[in-house]
């Protein structure tokens, strides 16, 4: 069977024009790398680029009459909004509009003997968009028992959720988060692949119930969606990408562990630049997060002291600390780290000293101090 992108393509080519798929509310599915004549509005452009048309546009198109139209319909440039000719194919099934296709056609050139076939096509995407969004919802519905439910609900859905993605129930897999703008949208409607099982997750975020052996220990992010099924159609689109690796774990009735650890390693990830990939096996001191409230955290390691220290210090003192601390109380390594004068480092951690109340000589202390600097950003 044609994946969706087959199908934005088939129709791309046989109306010899640039061609997107949108869903009802104008979310973009796909989009075509058929340039015909290389005639693009910037709405196409923003459509790609953004993943969504504007209210403004949205309304615009309706009242085209794009809703109630049967088959393919001509809709009129628009100037003053940027829009050029097109035509507008309504992907339908059981009589629901489940997505329009877009073709770029200033002219007016497409052959209405084409439309036929065009129709054809549409009802195909039509047809996969309706069965994956079942299929989505139950996959989604799956995860939730998994990571939320009770032992029981979990047992049930394992199997099926396993299933889905081609898992043996005692294979060991890991949990991948991926905040990434256009995914959500997209996720029903992507081919399956073996080994991977992707679920909507929360606000923003897809996660991907994935085979261990996949997903390499500290990927770059290109790797890493390449390993999940993932194309990089649009690089502006890994300029706001975030992903988070969670815990490898026996089985997927252990998916619950796999999805904390991703989580508290998503959280370390969004104060990271957009791109980054975080792995909870990475996370050393701040694997923590995922262990205890912030509350009960903040309680144990962020005594009053230390707490106003950090709030209140000078960022050259934090950074001092941070970079004695990272190489183990060494202050000539620091010091040339750093390029300032050894002095400077101990009269810098005699200045946290006083600050704090600590005696950096102790190891408990310095324990207590690293452990403050790591986690007091997050609490």
């Amino acid at each position: 069977m044609s994946s969706l992108d087959d199908l934005v393509e088939d129709m791309a080519r046989l109306t010899d024009a640039p061609c997107t798929l949108e869903d009802p509310d104008f979310r973009l599915i796909g989009f075509s790398d058929h340039r015909g004549d290389d005639v693009v509005d910037w709405i196409r452009q923003r459509s790609i680029l953004e993943r969504r048309s504007t209210d403004e546009v949205r309304s615009w198109f309706r009242a085209q009459g794009i809703e109630d139209s049967p088959g393919p319909l001509r809709t009129p440039p628009d100037p003053g909004l940027g829009i050029v000719g097109r035509l507008c194919v309504p992907a339908r099934h059981l009589d629901r509009v489940q997505g329009y296709f877009w073709l770029i056609d200033p002219e007016g050139r497409i052959d209405e003997a084409t439309w036929p076939e065009a129709m054809r096509i549409a009802e195909s995407a039509a047809r996969l968009l309706n069965v994956g969004e079942r299929r989505q919802a139950h996959r989604d519905a799956l995860f939730r028992d998994l990571v939320e439910g009770g032992r029981l609900a979990a047992r049930e859905s394992a199997s099926d959720l396993a299933q889905a993605g081609g898992l043996d129930l005692q294979e060991p897999v890991t949990c991948v988060l991926v905040e990434r703008p256009e995914l959500l949208d997209q996720v029903a409607s992507r081919p399956s692949r073996p080994g991977v099982v992707w679920v909507r997750s929360g606000a923003g975020t897809a996660a991907a119930v994935a085979r261990a052996g996949l997903v390499a220990a500290a990927p770059e992010l290109d790797d890493l969606l390449a390993a999940l099924g993932l194309g990089r159609r649009l690089d502006a689109l890994d300029r706001v990408t975030r992903a988070a690796i969670g815990p490898t774990v026996p089985g997927i009735d252990g998916l619950a562990a796999a999805h904390r650890g991703a989580r508290v390693a998503l959280r370390v990830a969004r104060t990271r630049p957009p791109g980054s990939v975080v792995a909870w096996s990475d996370l050393g001191p701040l694997a923590l997060l995922g262990v205890a409230r912030d509350d009960d955290l903040a309680g144990a390691v962020l005594e009053p002291r230390l707490r106003a220290f950090l709030d209140g210090a000078a960022p050259d003192v934090l950074e001092t600390v941070r970079v004695w601390l990272d190489e183990a109380g060494s202050a000539s390594r620091t010091a040339s780290r750093l390029a300032v004068h050894r002095q400077t480092v101990y009269h810098r951690l005699g200045q946290v000293e006083q600050a704090t109340g600590l005696d950096l000589a102790r190891g408990a202390d310095r324990l207590r101090l690293h452990l403050a600097v790591e986690l007091a950003p997050f609490l």
